[in-house]
C-alpha cells in the first residue's frame, strides 16, 4: 500500500520517493500519522494527502462537508469524544450538488479521515442502526468543524437549561446549594452544563469578557463583543451562588471565601481552540460579582475580508497594495 500511496503522491503532488521514505522512517522511529508528518514538513497539505487516500481507497473526497443543521439526532446517541477520537461524523446530504436528481440523495453518509479504521466505522453504523451508508473522506479540520456544529446545535440552549431547573420546582437548585464542593457533581449536573454553555457561547461570539452581575432580586450574565456589553442570560436569583461557586472551582479559587476579592485562571479547549480565561471576583452587597476575561491562544491573524471593510474599500485597498 505504501508504494501505491507513494506513487499517487508523486504523480499528483510531485512528492519524491526520498521525502516519502524519510517520513516513513520518522513514523517508524517516533510513531504518528504519515499524513501529519508530511504536512508538518510542508511536503503536502492535509487536504492533498486526504485526496491521495481517496484515490488509493477509491472513496470520494469531500473537502467541505455539507452539514444539515436539522440533522442532529445522532448527538443524543453518540458521545462526542468517540467521534473526535476516530475523526468521523455521520451526516446526510440531500442538498449536495452531486446528488441533484439522484435517487440516493437521502442516503446516510459517514465522513471519515482514516478509511482503514473500519472497526470504529462499523461501531458507529451499529449505534445509529444504519444498514446502508455512503463513506466519504474529508480532512480532520472539516470533520471537527462538523462535529462541533452538530453538538452545538443539538444541545440545550442556556435558556432551556435554566428553564429545566425551574421546572423541577427548585429541587435541583436546592441540591446544588447544599453541595460543598461542586467538583463532586457529575458532568451531567445542570449547573456545570450551564457554565460550560455560557463559556462556549461567549467564545463562539468572539467575546472578550463575561460578566456575572448580581442585583437585589436578580442577576445577569453578559458578554462583551467589540467593547459593547450584550445580555446573554438572566437566570433566577436562586442559582447565583451555585453558578459563581462553579466558576470559582474551575479557577481553583477558595469557594468558602466570599468577603474578599480573588483572582484565578482557567484553561479550556473548545473544539480546536485553546482559551485562557482570567477570573476575578469582588464582593458586593448582593453577592459576588465575577468577570471572566477570554484570551484565544490559538487565534490567528484575520484575513482582509474579515476586517469589516465594504466591498468597494476592500477592492481599493487590494489595488493599492
Amino acid at each position: 500500500m505504501n508504494k501505491n500511496l507513494s506513487q499517487i503522491l508523486k504523480d499528483k503532488f510531485n512528492l519524491s520517493e526520498q521525502d516519502f521514505q524519510a517520513a516513513l522512517n520518522i513514523k517508524e522511529e517516533k510513531g504518528g500519522n504519515i499524513g501529519e508528518i508530511l504536512a508538518k514538513k510542508n511536503l503536502v497539505s492535509e487536504s492533498q494527502f486526504t485526496e491521495a487516500l481517496s484515490d488509493l481507497y477509491n472513496v470520494r473526497f469531500e473537502p467541505n462537508l455539507y452539514f444539515h443543521s436539522n440533522d442532529t439526532e445522532f448527538t443524543q446517541k453518540v458521545p462526542i469524544q468517540f467521534l473526535k477520537k476516530y475523526h468521523m461524523v455521520p451526516l446526510k446530504q440531500p442538498d449536495h450538488p452531486e446528488n441533484a436528481g439522484n435517487k440516493s440523495a437521502d442516503e446516510c453518509i459517514i465522513a471519515v479521515n482514516d478509511p482503514s479504521n473500519f472497526h470504529a466505522i462499523d461501531d458507529l453504523a451499529k449505534i445509529l442502526n444504519w444498514n446502508n451508508y455512503l463513506l466519504v473522506l474529508s480532512t480532520k479540520n472539516s470533520i471537527t468543524s462538523a462535529i462541533n456544529a452538530a453538538y452545538d446545535l443539538g444541545r440545550d440552549s442556556a435558556e432551556q437549561l435554566v428553564q429545566n431547573m425551574e421546572d423541577n420546582g427548585g429541587l435541583v437548585i436546592g441540591e446544588l446549594e447544599s453541595t460543598a464542593d461542586l467538583l463532586d457533581d457529575t458532568s451531567d449536573a445542570p449547573i456545570i452544563k450551564l457554565v460550560n454553555h455560557i463559556i462556549s457561547q461567549s467564545i463562539k461570539a468572539r467575546a472578550s469578557d463575561i460578566h456575572i452581575e448580581p442585583y437585589q432580586d436578580s442577576f445577569k450574565v453578559r458578554y462583551r463583543v467589540d467593547g459593547i456589553l450584550y445580555d446573554l442570560l438572566s437566570p433566577p436569583k436562586g442559582i447565583q451562588a451555585s453558578l459563581t461557586s462553579r466558576v470559582k472551582v474551575m479557577a481553583k479559587m477558595n469557594i468558602a471565601e466570599k468577603r474578599l476579592p480573588q483572582d484565578g485562571r482557567i484553561d479550556v479547549k473548545v473544539g480546536d481552540q485553546e482559551i485562557d480565561i482570567r477570573v476575578s471576583t469582588i464582593p458586593t452587597t448582593f453577592g459576588e460579582r465575577v468577570v471572566l476575561r477570554l484570551l484565544n491562544k490559538s487565534g490567528s491573524l484575520l484575513k482582509l475580508p474579515e476586517l469589516g471593510l465594504s466591498s468597494g474599500r476592500l477592492e481599493m485597498f487590494e489595488r493599492l497594495v
